[in-house]
């Protein structure tokens, strides 16, 4: 029996990370999506609001909801799909600190989209606004992840290219 996996994927909002989940994941079974959006998402669309009207009042909740699946997700073994931004090493150390040793941890790195595409992709999003200068704070606080931080693997994706 192989070992669980956990895929932290690395990268701005809008660089492809939740579309290669649903590209990658769709026929996996027993993985779990960690995604505080996802949740947020779910959560919007039963109100009949947006992201944006809901963020606010309940980001909290799907922080500790998503916290909650996590540990369930390692109870029973499942691979681990950490579907945030994850930009910074401290970031990801206090999420790699959750992950029990005998899982295999990959971190999957997205490159930034040229500027114009970026905001093309952030403006196709209707409902789910990012200021300006957060994205431009969030590609300055890129760190991109090493192995000395506690992964098995470091690798980059591009365009539906996996690089080691």
């Amino acid at each position: 029996m192989s070992k669980p996996v956990l895929y932290m994927l690395v990268g701005v909002p809008c660089a492809g990370k939740s579309t290669w989940v649903q590209w990658q994941m769709e026929d996996e079974k027993n993985y779990y999506v960690a995604s505080t959006d996802r949740l947020l998402e779910i959560y919007a669309s039963m109100r009949g609001a947006t992201y944006n009207d809901v963020f606010k009042d309940h980001i909290g909740y799907a922080e500790k909801a998503m916290m909650t699946h996590i540990k369930d997700a390692i109870m029973y073994g499942y691979d681990i799909v950490w579907d945030q931004t994850n930009l910074t090493r401290k970031s990801r150390a206090k999420k790699l600190a959750m992950i029990p040793d005998h899982y295999e941890k990959i971190a999957l790195v997205f490159s930034t989209p040229e500027r114009d595409e970026l905001f093309r992709r952030l403006d196709s999003r209707p409902g789910k606004t990012i200021p300006e200068h957060v994205i431009n704070n969030m590609i300055d606080s890129l760190e991109v992840p090493t192995k000395d931080e506690g992964f098995d693997t470091v690798l980059e994706y591009a365009e539906d290219h996996i690089y080691v």
